[in-house]
Order: C-alpha cells, then structure tokens, then sequence
C-alpha cells in the first residue's frame, strides 16, 4: 500500500520541469510526460490508480512547483483537520466574472483569503501572503490538491469542462464542499514558477461560462 503519491503531468519531458528537482526519491512520485490531454481527464486518471492501488493520499501537483517542505508527517498533521489540503484558498464565494479564485473570494483586501504561496525560482521568489493558516476554506487554488482517499473515491474531476488548464479545481472544490468534505490551506509552501494567468483566451472564456453555469445552477 502507497501511503501518499505525488502527481504531476506536464507538456514535456519530466526532467525540464521544476516538479522534478523536488523528488527526494523517497515519496511515491510521478511526472506524466508529453500531456496533451486536459488537468481534469489526467487527475481522473490519477484517481484511478490511487483506488486500483490502495493509495491513503494523492498529491495532485502542478509540474512548474517546487516543494519547500513537503513531507507526509506535514502533510498527515494537516489530515487530522481537513479532508482536501491547498496552499491557498478562500472562505467565501462569489458566482461573478472573472473566475479566478482570489476574485472570487473578494481580493486582497476582502479579509476572505488565506495561505501563502512564493513565486518565481529557485535563486529569485517573493512570498504572496494571502492570510494565517491553517484555515478552514470553501475553495482551494489547484497549484497543489492533496485529498484524502475517502475523497477522491467518491468525488472526480469533471471531464466536461472546456478549459484544459482552467476551473478543473475551483469545480473539484465546490464539489467537496457540496458534498460536506473539509477544505483547507495549510503550512505547505511552495514555490510557483508560473505568476498566474497571463491572458484571457477563447478557451478560458469558455470554462468560465461553464463553470459559472454550472453551479448558479446549483
């Protein structure tokens, strides 16, 4: 039985990517190479294994992240509280464009964010405080998912969802939350090479309408 497995998928080769210099060779650790599919159909695919394989905890990881101070006694403590752990999330919610998960939950200065993520490189970050954790929150920002097996055998990522790269974790989150499970940010940081959303594409249009579709609907 794998206690906890680490996840990635990434457009090219596994040793390009930040991810890679994070394995210590201890953790159960996998980098998809070559992914063209989208976040949603790769993490499913995840899921799948992490059932067939009896696996406690999937660590779902984007490839651009360097783990600071990951370890599974951390990540195990932060168990005890919450049924899904983010680096960053909100408390509160707001169905409106943009969907993006800080403007969702009100901004910087809304008193709703928490967490703390650094970015740029290994040699050059600055830390992003949102708020203190750990913190109980709504939604989670999907640059790091670890989830609880009880979690991810009843709730997946959802496939009909247009953006490859967009919403796959604003709408796992809301599922979780819908479904009584605990979210929450906690002490595990991060170092993220990609400074966020850059541009607004016809795709990123397209699975902001989904999503915001989806759940006022709900």
């Amino acid at each position: 039985m794998i206690n906890t497995f680490i996840f990635s998928a990434t457009a090219g080769k596994k040793e390009e990517s930040l991810l890679y210099k994070t394995d210590d060779g201890k953790s159960s650790f996998f980098i998809k190479e070559k992914n063209k599919e989208s976040l949603s159909k790769t993490y499913n695919k995840a899921i799948d294994f992490a059932i067939k394989e009896n696996v406690d905890n999937l660590v779902l990881v984007h490839d651009d992240v360097i783990l600071e101070n990951f370890s599974e006694k951390r990540l195990n403590k932060l168990f005890k509280k919450f049924d899904v752990v983010g680096c960053a999330g909100t408390t509160e919610v707001k169905l409106q464009p943009p969907v993006l998960w800080h403007l969702l939950g009100g901004g910087f200065k809304s008193g709703n964010l928490f967490g703390a993520v650094a970015h740029g490189t290994e040699d050059d970050k600055h830390m992003t405080a949102f708020g203190p954790y750990p913190k109980r929150v709504v939604l989670l920002d999907g640059v790091l998912l670890a989830i609880k097996r009880k979690v991810f055998k009843k709730i997946r990522f959802d496939e009909k969802c247009p953006s490859k790269w967009h919403f796959y974790d604003l709408d796992y989150s809301m599922q979780c939350h819908k479904a009584k499970f605990k979210l929450g940010v906690g002490d595990i940081l991060i170092t993220h090479g990609s400074p966020g959303l850059t541009s607004v594409t016809d795709e990123f249009n397209k699975g902001q309408e989904w999503f915001l579709n989806k759940w006022k609907s709900k």
